[in-house]
């Protein structure tokens, strides 16, 4: 048996070249594509030179929104210290913006205020869930070479265990290590 990681939409979007990231950036229809995803799924879309670039919910839940007065942009950024070396700012003063103490600092504002962790130390942020797995049977032809009977085998462990076959020397024979084992080889359509 092996496990398969589930291909979700949230993943594919970013992914340049996947079919999901040619409707939101290369299709006529990008715009409304875009609109629909994210009414779907949360989240926003942000412009990275010409192309989009999808925020997941759980990053918009642990960035930060700053407005700059000049041209009424709002800007979204993760982390504090390097939006601030970027733009001439520190981490304390980004803070007391968040935090509702300053109304503007160098031509930035809040746009959005709200609690921002006074002390030192980290956050405590959001995480992205767990990527999902499918448990899927390895199906196996196996030959007997004594009698030319073929097995097919969806449980290896299980197949060794009744016929006293170390289950590891099987696992041998399945990956293609090992040619024959107990009278029990891999059986091909073409031998």
């Amino acid at each position: 048996m092996e496990y398969i990681n589930i291909v979700t939409p949230q993943e594919e979007v970013n992914r340049k070249g996947s079919r999901v990231w040619i409707q939101m950036n290369d299709n006529s229809r990008a715009k409304s594509c875009r609109e629909e995803f994210v009414t779907k799924y949360g989240g926003f879309f942000k412009q990275q030179n010409k192309i989009w670039v999808w925020v997941s919910p759980v990053t918009e839940q642990n960035g930060y929104w700053l407005k700059n007065i000049h041209t009424n942009e709002k800007v979204f950024f993760t982390s504090m210290a390097v939006f601030g070396k970027e733009h001439g700012l520190t981490s304390v003063k980004i803070c007391e913006l968040l935090n509702g103490k300053r109304k503007t600092y160098k031509g930035w504002t809040a746009s959005e205020v709200r609690a921002v962790k006074e002390t030192t130390g980290q956050h405590i942020k959001a995480k992205e869930p767990k990527k999902k797995k499918v448990l899927v049977p390895k199906i196996v032809n196996l030959q007997n070479t004594e009698t030319g009977e073929i097995i097919v085998v969806t449980n290896i462990k299980q197949f060794a265990k009744q016929h006293g076959i170390f289950p590891g020397n099987l696992y041998k024979l399945v990956n293609g290590k090992a040619k024959v084992v107990k009278n029990f080889k891999l059986h091909t359509p073409l031998s």
